[in-house]
């Protein structure tokens, strides 16, 4: 396990460029995409302020953090300016949300003393398939002395089914290669639908997650051909008329020459 990037020369899978692609059917052009955090949209922005509102406060000794709010440190790491949001009331409404349920989280969490990882990102090569697995743990407990006692959670903006099982079968598939064995629990926190989602892994769970990461693998080039063009449900009907198009043309160009043939006699070459 290595806090870096793919060393073993296999394709590296990132977790949070996999989550992009569930999220955005319709890749931005590089040419019109704006640098850093200015063409962020909303839900990227309110990201990022949970993940550092929360890593500072998951990182403070347990008897601070008992004493102080996690809405304070979310104030800190808040947006200033609505940019990107729809308007002002959803501006304050998606803050008030995210800010309620995480007050509720955290008060639920409060026999969790202090994280084994917090917002670390990690590495794992799986020789099985032949790839490497990049993987941001945003939070990570320790429940008992054996390493088949891990809590993992994770904090979304709003709920995403194809992002949650993205998650947890590359979260199975990465601690049995990191530490030797499956997390004990894995957790979804969903702070807009106030949704947790929860995965005891079982005896089958390896291989289910496996098979998962095998498909992500075999995939990959198909998500790197859609970064060039859009992958819309739209675009995808218009080119499937326009390959049927290409097609019908196609097949009545050679009728034609069949019917040459056959009124001319076959052509010799000499």
């Amino acid at each position: 396990m290595r806090k870096s990037d793919s060393l073993s020369g296999y394709p590296l899978l990132h977790d949070y460029q996999l989550e992009e692609m569930w999220r955005t059917p319709q890749p931005i052009h590089p040419s019109q995409a704006k640098r850093g955090r200015e063409g962020w949209n909303w839900r990227q922005r309110v990201q990022y302020a949970v993940g550092h509102a929360l890593n500072e406060y998951f990182g403070m000794e347990v008897e601070v953090r008992r004493e102080v709010p996690v809405q304070y440190v979310l104030e800190k790491w808040w947006p200033k300016q609505t940019n990107g949001f729809e308007s002002l009331f959803h501006y304050w409404d998606i803050k008030n949300k995210v800010s309620g349920e995480l007050s509720k989280i955290c008060a639920l969490n409060k026999d969790l003393l202090t994280p084994v990882m917090l917002y670390e990102q990690f590495c794992t090569p799986v020789p099985e398939l032949k790839v490497d697995i990049s993987l941001i743990v945003q939070a990570a407990w320790q429940l008992s002395a054996g390493a088949d006692s891990l809590l993992i959670q994770k904090y979304m903006v709003d709920y995403n089914p194809n992002v949650i099982h993205t998650f947890q079968h590359l979260t199975n598939v990465f601690c049995h290669y990191a530490f030797g064995a499956l997390p004990q629990l894995i957790e979804v926190y969903c702070l807009l639908e106030g949704k947790k989602v929860r995965f005891v892994p079982g005896p089958a769970s390896l291989q289910q997650s496996l098979d998962y990461v095998q498909l992500l693998r075999d995939s990959r080039d198909d998500v790197h051909r859609s970064t060039a063009r859009c992958r819309c449900g739209n675009c995808i009907g218009q080119q499937r008329s326009r390959d049927n198009g290409t097609t019908k043309n196609k097949k009545e160009e050679q009728e034609s020459k069949n019917r040459k043939e056959r009124s001319f006699g076959p052509v010799l070459f000499s």
